[in-house]
């Protein structure tokens, strides 16, 4: 299959075009800019995403469709609902498949009860434009005859990039080195290993049923003040609560997203498509890193 897959520098969108690669299959990747990162052997297509004819002319020519991209900044909604928009023109009536990354934040706070992806919505404000967009995409599904597929990732990590490096980098305090999480770090993250995930997205392409849902997570919750303790074992920092209200000032809405406490499963994924997450858990990936 020729498949596009939009951001393909960034942490979700590498991955997908890797495990595609890996599959056999032709990646077709967006860029921001000729000079972004990208995976070998893909082929890279410079366009701006909040231009609704900038994936006209690709789409006709490939067979799927992955959408990875994220402005990640207030924006990120508006360019969701462009993309989204743009490929389901494209694809109308054609069977291609659509998949399009959501996240488990969705889900908002599970407790110890493991989400699932008939769990009710509870999003954070950071992504409250979501649900239409999924909504969107359930009913082209069966109105517009695209085989669209939402999955839903935990915390992505994996090769020192995404949220997590960020978030638990030591700080230089008055003291020395320092790793400040918001609140106690009580809370848990569902996290998934980037390229695990690439997998399951290569799985979807391939055999997805049209208005299928998956969550994307390794099922290892993990304590936050757990992730800081074994970056400050390797790094010689101390761990340290951060006052949400304080790290507002420099996470602004981020810090209730980092705060929800998930559990998740992924059952659909692995009875459905049969994907089977292998890598390093986060607390292992952490501690090699």
């Amino acid at each position: 299959m020729r498949v596009l897959v939009t951001g393909v520098s960034g942490t979700i969108g590498s991955a997908v075009a890797r495990a595609l690669r890996d599959r056999g299959h032709i990646v077709v990747g967006t860029v921001t800019a000729s000079d972004r990162p990208a995976p070998e052997g893909v082929e890279l297509l410079v366009a701006d995403l909040f231009d609704p004819a900038a994936l006209a002319a690709v789409a006709a020519t490939v067979d799927a469709a992955v959408h990875a991209a994220s402005s990640n900044d207030e924006r990120a909604g508006e360019l969701d609902g462009i993309v989204v928009e743009a490929l389901l023109a494209a694809f109308h009536g054609t069977g291609k498949a659509l998949v399009y990354t959501s996240g488990l934040w969705l889900h908002g706070n599970t407790g110890d009860v493991p989400a699932t992806e008939l769990s009710a919505f509870a999003p954070p404000l950071v992504v409250s434009w979501r649900p239409p967009v999924e909504q969107l995409l359930a009913d082209a599904a069966s109105e517009r005859g695209v085989r669209t597929v939402r999955i839903r990732p935990g915390l992505v990590y994996g090769g020192g990039r995404g949220y997590v490096p960020m978030l638990l980098s030591p700080q230089e305090g008055t003291d020395g080195s320092v790793i400040r999480h918001f609140g106690d770090g009580s809370n848990r993250w569902s996290a998934v290993h980037a390229d695990d995930l690439g997998e399951l997205y290569a799985l979807a392409v391939e055999s997805a049923p049209a208005g299928s849902v998956y969550l994307g997570t390794n099922e290892e919750s993990v304590a936050v003040r757990d992730a800081a303790k074994v970056v400050a074992e390797r790094t010689g920092a101390r761990v340290e609560n951060w006052d949400p209200a304080d790290a507002q000032q420099y996470w602004s809405v981020m810090v209730e997203a980092f705060m929800l406490d998930q559990v998740a499963a992924a059952t659909a994924a692995r009875t459905d498509l049969g994907w089977e997450p292998s890598r390093a858990g986060l607390l292992e990936d952490l501690a090699a890193s």
